[in-house]
């Protein structure tokens, strides 16, 4: 009869999967950045708006060089290039009202990422600039002008891993472009989101509110709310603004476990059969090699134990008992 042979465990190699990546409003390219759009207003011969910021990021451990380039002369950019890694970067957009008539303008500037093959990765985020004629009154004091309320944007998409990282937060601009004073009110009701500030009030200025989820505890699916945007006198008010989560089952995490065993010598050896279970000395059907001593077990489901045993089987087809069964947790 044909003997067993003695089973080793060498080495346990865990191959951690791939996440899913943390998008979120404007993610169509290679990295996540947020707001997607920008608008400003401001009167004539007024001074300019207060600037507005969008963050992006690259999670990449070796620091990758950007640019940021405007297509507009009153479009200006702060800072204009840099690097970043692992952290999070801000660029402070602002507008120069100077020389410019009331109207509408459109524009839009570029944050190119360099790639680790030595490509470029390019975002591209519009501004819309709304110039309007100057508020100076020169007629009757007594007619009061109606505020409005005017979002940018208009909804909201936030995009994770179930068990992951939050994604990045999101702006809201709110605007008032009849005149007049705003006096706003948001509200929400999902326990998974979170506003920075919730009242306010707003002339011809741009004020901006942050919105954050957070997954902890939550599952892998879609979720919905409104967040509502509320202001007494307003022409237009209640406005209201979706917002959406959607997470994904995060990717389960492979490892292998490699084998060796010492070399059968009887001389009709024809090869060995290893067998793989979950549990003791209940296993798959066995895997057949020829006269190897090694055998690489892998795409093995972390946070489960193993069970391995080899047989040896001559060239009549004989096999030999297991080994001794040895078995491996992969964590």
């Amino acid at each position: 009869m044909i003997q067993p042979t003695a089973l080793f465990i060498r080495t346990v190699l865990i191959v951690a999967g791939i996440l899913g990546g943390l998008l979120s409003t404007g993610e169509i390219w290679a990295f996540p950045y947020s707001p997607s759009t920008l608008t400003f207003t401001a009167a004539v011969g007024a001074t300019s708006p207060p600037a507005q910021t969008v963050i992006f990021t690259k999670k990449s451990f070796v620091p990758k060089n950007w640019t940021a380039t405007a297509a507009s002369s009153w479009l200006m950019l702060t800072p204009a290039s840099g690097t970043i890694s692992t952290e999070q970067d801000t660029i402070s957009v602002q507008v120069n009202t100077s020389g410019l008539p009331a109207g509408t303008y459109g524009s839009s500037f570029n944050i190119a990422v360099s790639s680790k093959n030595g490509g470029i990765q390019t975002a591209t985020i519009p501004v819309t600039f709304v110039v309007s004629t100057s508020s100076t009154s020169t007629t009757s004091t007594s007619s009061a002008t109606t505020p409005s309320i005017s979002l940018n944007p208009i909804s909201l998409s936030f995009s994770g891993t179930a068990s992951g990282a939050n994604p990045l937060a999101q702006t809201i601009n709110l605007l008032n472009p009849t005149g007049g004073t705003l006096s706003w009110t948001l509200t929400e009701s999902a326990p998974w989101l979170a506003l920075n500030i919730t009242t306010g009030t707003t002339t011809t200025e741009v004020d901006q509110v942050s919105a954050s989820v957070g997954i902890s505890g939550l599952s892998a699916g879609t979720y919905s709310t409104i967040i509502s945007v509320t202001a007494s006198g307003a022409t237009n008010s209640p406005q209201q603004i979706p917002v959406s989560l959607t997470l994904s089952q995060p990717s389960t995490t492979t490892g292998s476990v490699a084998l060796s065993w010492i070399a059968n010598t009887e001389p009709d050896l024809a090869g060995y059969k290893v067998y793989i279970g979950t549990q003791s000395q209940l296993y798959n059907p066995p895997i057949t090699l020829g006269p190897v001593t090694a055998y690489n077990a892998a795409n093995l489901t972390s946070g489960r134990t193993y069970y391995f045993c080899v047989s040896a089987f001559d060239s009549a087809g004989n096999e030999s008992p297991c080994s001794t069964e040895v078995s491996k947790p992969l964590l």
